[in-house]
């Protein structure tokens, strides 16, 4: 029996929302009935097949929805993803989850309390090199872990105004290394420490950062992540992780952003102690496809777990206000275990 397609709804039609959309008419059993955006002339314009509203309460009230995917500046999550909740909607929301934690708490209070399905898109969790190599860890062939290295570097946002107003999108320390604390996270658990130090580019405090994390089993890990890169960097980002038997690296280079992966260039390899280097077979699968796809996995078997629990999210929000006190303090942060 072929089942109905899950109702889905796009809040935000930017640059995420528009990179979303395509996803979703790839992923099998899901149908975007409508969309939601303020600029409404653009974007009923370009995606003339599908409802359109410029009212998110409309959106959500309106379409008979299952599910909606939150994609709108990040200062708005925290209204919307409740309001979504209350009406009952099954909820897929950008990362960061919010500005800081007291709002994720209040978004996850709202989501439980409601019932429904809520995950953050923490797209490295997706992502099938990150995840090769997060297995690689898991599976001993690295041996014991010594050091964990990551980096995303971009040249600043110019798609949207918003993204240039710390208080509204939390700089690069949320937009960009929220991405690699959430990956640390799920590999290696809460830090004991925490230190970030910050390089301040006129009136943004945030705009490039690198934050070192010592863990209890004195394995050490570093982000760098900036928005101070020259307009001819292409975006990049990277992983690196070092063992006693071996190490694996994956690099990614794209001249248009993550909506360029698909003529990016990219590398994956495991370095042996003993041997030779040898490439990291992945799943060709596109991210964003696999990301949602498991979320309407989870939407039609309430039983399924969640890759990526929202309880989870919370807590590296919790590491993220860590990270922006360390910054503004220039001191370490300890944190209980």
């Amino acid at each position: 029996m072929t089942q109905r397609k899950i109702r889905l709804g796009i809040a935000g039609m930017g640059y995420v929302g528009r990179i979303h959309y395509e996803a979703a008419k790839k992923t099998p059993g899901v149908e975007v009935v409508a969309i939601a955006s303020r600029q409404a002339s653009r974007v009923k314009k370009r995606f003339p097949e599908v409802a359109f509203t410029s009212s998110y309460q409309r959106l959500f009230h309106s379409y008979q929805l299952d599910a909606v995917l939150i994609c709108v500046p990040t200062f708005l999550h925290e209204d919307l993803v409740v309001e979504a909740a209350q009406c009952g909607l099954h909820v897929l929301c950008e990362k960061p989850m919010a500005l800081n934690a007291a709002s994720a708490a209040r978004m996850l209070r709202a989501t439980e309390s409601s019932g429904v399905v809520f995950m953050v898109a923490q797209l490295l969790r997706f992502w099938p090199q990150y995840t090769a190599i997060k297995k690689l860890l898991t599976e001993g062939k690295l041996g014991r872990l010594h050091s964990t290295a990551t980096y995303r570097l971009a040249k600043p946002p110019m798609w949207s105004t918003w993204f240039r107003d710390p208080e509204k999108s939390g700089g690069c320390l949320l937009d960009l290394q929220i991405h690699d604390m959430d990956f640390i996270y799920w590999m290696l658990g809460r830090p004991k420490i925490l230190q970030t130090f910050a390089v301040k580019s006129g009136s943004a405090p945030k705009d490039h950062v690198n934050t070192v994390l010592t863990f209890a089993d004195d394995q050490i890990a570093t982000i760098e992540a900036s928005y101070l890169m020259p307009d001819s960097w292409p975006f990049s980002c990277g992983l690196r992780l070092t063992g006693s038997q071996a190490a694996a690296e994956y690099r990614f280079v794209s001249a248009d952003d993550i909506a360029g992966r698909a003529e990016s260039i990219e590398s994956a390899h495991l370095y042996a102690e003993h041997g030779d280097a040898s490439e990291i077979q992945t799943s060709p699968q596109d991210m964003f496809v696999a990301q949602l796809q498991h979320f309407v996995d989870c939407v039609r078997d309430r039983r399924k777990k969640l890759i990526c629990p929202p309880q989870q999210s919370y807590e590296v929000m919790k590491l993220m206000d860590a990270s922006s006190v360390s910054a503004a303090s220039g001191t370490p942060i300890f944190l209980e275990l």
